[in-house]
């Protein structure tokens, strides 16, 4: 049994604000013929519950003067025949033999008609995995031998919509550290129909919650869209089997469904999705460990594995930022805290020397997981020894880091990108430093101090602004470059005179993009009362702090009295 889907061109995008990116679909992709016998021209066939193969070639290019020429040249000649099926329009009609002649027959050209040749009426491509007929069209001889692979992963215009939003919304951006797991889930939904489904009811509730120009009755149509998608992925995970494949999977699942919950702000539901994920990483790495006979810090991780492994450690360390200080309130959830055994990078190996940002993070996220987990334990008493070694902690992942902030801070005219990154791993380094101070000392008067480094956030950040131009001018770009750095520093320091240099770039960007992109949105919030914040906006709030904590850049794990 065959599923009938056909290919539809792609409309324009339409341009409004979202949570940590612009959301809106960006169209295009497959639909149902709405009814009736759909031509020749727009049939694609796939065949049920068979995974589409990557084609090798989705465009053939046919000759279709060549072909009809050849094909005349083969066939033996009709004796006492008139009649000829690939002959030109007049021929047809004045019922005498065309000779085919192209660009026009000698019958037409003797007696001066116009020639008109009529193009085939279908050219098929079978494979083994898909079958497409279409018509030739007149302007262009390349035919559409099978869909993309893209294509054919969805039963709908409506999921490729869907899908296309997450994409958006999953934007991140080269200012702040990557959240490496939500990097390669676009990726790893072309494979796995669950994450795809989840993904797809994603898309769908970011354009439910996170859209401030989206009315009522297209929000209510989202948020029923994203409840679909997300009893398909339900459906599809209880069917799962316990294998470690399936294991992983559904932990992905589970990580994808905590973000769904973070923007619809149902805390209890998330709460359960980080522990159901958590357990069953858990399970995965238990029976990885038992097959291969190895301890969990023996084991070699590809790639995926060490994205679902740090992002559940990330969540299980650092508190979750709900609110991020832009009416000037802040407010943080901390879950349970969770180790996944001893960690698989031991805190007496980190490198005396980090090579780039990335190797950067993820010793950040070691040293905090250790500080919260293995020292301030709520269980047990801290001693001189304990504050001691945090110190001795921060310094060595400080002498790490140094080199490569300096080098970043050489080049920050030629890599302003990398620099605002290096800036916010030194920002977060002195706020967790100083924290410890007070910690300790309540009544410390000289503290570490951020604000210089603020200030060159918000420099580089605004000369990042002025300097689009190109294909990167667009409010996209602005979204995920210079707005994300500014909400870290929003959070992060409530001085008045840096919240008013924060201003300044959102003023650039709405003067540059109008009222209507993210800039506009917050500058808007950091006039207003917090109790005066519309349900939407803090909705969109919300979303950005979920981007904060997941790549590293939310609230510290030791926080000032």
């Amino acid at each position: 049994m065959e599923q009938t889907i056909a290919l539809k061109p792609k409309p324009k995008a339409s341009a409004s604000a979202s949570a940590s990116a612009s959301s809106s679909s960006s169209g295009g992709g497959v639909q149902h013929p709405r009814g009736g016998d759909p031509s020749a021209s727009q049939i694609v066939s796939v065949p049920a519950n068979n995974k589409p193969r990557i084609p090798n070639a989705n465009v053939a290019v046919l000759d279709i003067a060549d072909r009809s020429g050849q094909n005349a040249a083969n066939k033996k000649p009709k004796t006492k025949s008139f009649k000829t099926r690939t002959g030109c329009k007049e021929c047809k009609r004045r019922k005498v033999k065309c000779d085919e002649g192209k660009p026009i027959c000698n019958r037409c050209k003797a007696v001066g008609l116009t020639c008109h040749f009529p193009l085939s009426q279908s050219v098929s491509f079978n494979t083994t995995a898909t079958a497409v007929t279409t018509a030739t069209p007149q302007s262009d001889t390349r035919i559409l031998a099978k869909p993309t692979y893209i294509l054919s992963l969805f039963k709908d215009q409506t999921q490729y919509d869907m899908f296309s939003t997450f994409l958006w919304s999953n934007e991140q951006g080269t200012t702040l550290p990557h959240n490496t797991l939500a990097t390669i889930t676009p990726q790893l939904a072309h494979e796995d129909a669950a994450v795809r489904e989840t993904c797809c009811a994603l898309g769908g509730a970011v354009n439910a919650f996170t859209q401030p120009t989206i009315d009522s009755v297209a929000a209510d149509k989202a948020h029923q869209l994203s409840l679909q998608y997300y009893t398909r992925t339900v459906r599809a995970v209880t069917t799962a089997t316990s294998t470690l494949r399936a294991l992983r999977s559904v932990t992905h699942v589970a990580l994808v469904f905590l973000t769904y919950d973070i923007l619809r702000g149902d805390m209890h539901a998330a709460v359960l999705h980080h522990d159901h994920a958590a357990r069953l990483f858990e399970a995965y790495l238990s029976k990885r460990s038992a097959q291969e006979g190895v301890s969990l810090s023996d084991l070699v991780f590809d790639d995926y594995e060490n994205a679902l492994f740090d992002m559940i450690q990330r969540l299980s360390t650092y508190p979750w930022a709900l609110r991020l200080g832009i009416t000037g309130d802040t407010d943080e959830f901390l879950a349970a805290k969770r180790c996944l055994g001893r960690h698989r990078y031991s805190i007496d190996k980190m490198p005396s020397s980090f090579h780039d940002l990335d190797q950067a993070l993820r010793w950040w996220d070691v040293a905090q997981h250790h500080l919260a987990h293995h020292l301030f334990d709520d269980d047990k008493e801290t001693t001189k020894a304990t504050w001691e070694r945090a110190f001795s902690v921060l310094s060595s992942w400080h002498n790490g880091f140094v080199l490569l902030y300096r080098y970043t801070q050489q080049r920050k005219n030629e890599e302003p990108h990398s620099y605002v990154t290096a800036s916010v791993f030194e920002a977060l380094y002195l706020e967790c430093l100083s924290s410890l101070h007070l910690q300790l000392n309540t009544d410390a008067k000289v503290l570490p101090d951020a604000k210089p480094v603020y200030r060159e956030i918000i420099a580089t950040t605004h000369r990042i602004l002025g300097e689009l131009k190109g294909p990167q001018a667009n409010f996209r770009f602005m979204d995920n470059n210079v707005m994300k750095p500014l909400f870290v520093v929003l959070f992060k320091c409530s001085d008045p005179e840096i919240r008013e240099g924060v201003k300044q770039v959102l003023q650039h960007g709405v003067a540059k993009f109008g009222s209507a992109c993210l800039a506009g949105i917050v500058l808007g919030m950091m006039h207003m009362k917090s109790e005066h914040v519309p349900q939407i906006l803090r909705n969109v709030e919300r979303a950005v702090g979920w981007h904060l904590t997941s790549v590293g850049c939310g609230p510290g794990v030791i926080t000032a009295v």
